[in-house]
């Protein structure tokens, strides 16, 4: 099942819906949120956006203080998150 999601964890945060991701699964939020945190600074990180051309770049200054907020829908209202993918407190990924 597909997922949509914004990642929040620059230094700045994404919020509107250009910065909407599409997600192949859980299992991939999860994979995606990781690899953001342990390796951005040193391996490009793809972001495959719905609205705009996918991207990939670097994702230095991420912390286990980031998260992806997730929806079920492309055009679902960003207000109402369905999910919410975190860190939890050994280091592993959990959903909200």
């Amino acid at each position: 099942m597909a997922w949509y999601g914004i990642w929040h964890g620059w230094p700045f945060s994404l919020s509107g819906t250009d910065d909407l991701e599409r997600f192949g699964s859980l299992a991939d939020v999860a994979e995606v949120l990781k690899s953001r945190c342990e390796s951005g600074a040193v391996w490009l990180q793809h972001f495959d956006y719905v609205s705009r051309e996918p991207e990939s770049v670097y994702t230095p200054a991420v912390t286990e203080e980031s998260y992806i907020d997730l929806y079920r829908s492309a055009d679902a209202d960003l207000s109402c998150i369905e999910r919410r993918a975190v860190f939890g407190p050994r280091g592993g990924v959990r959903f909200e």
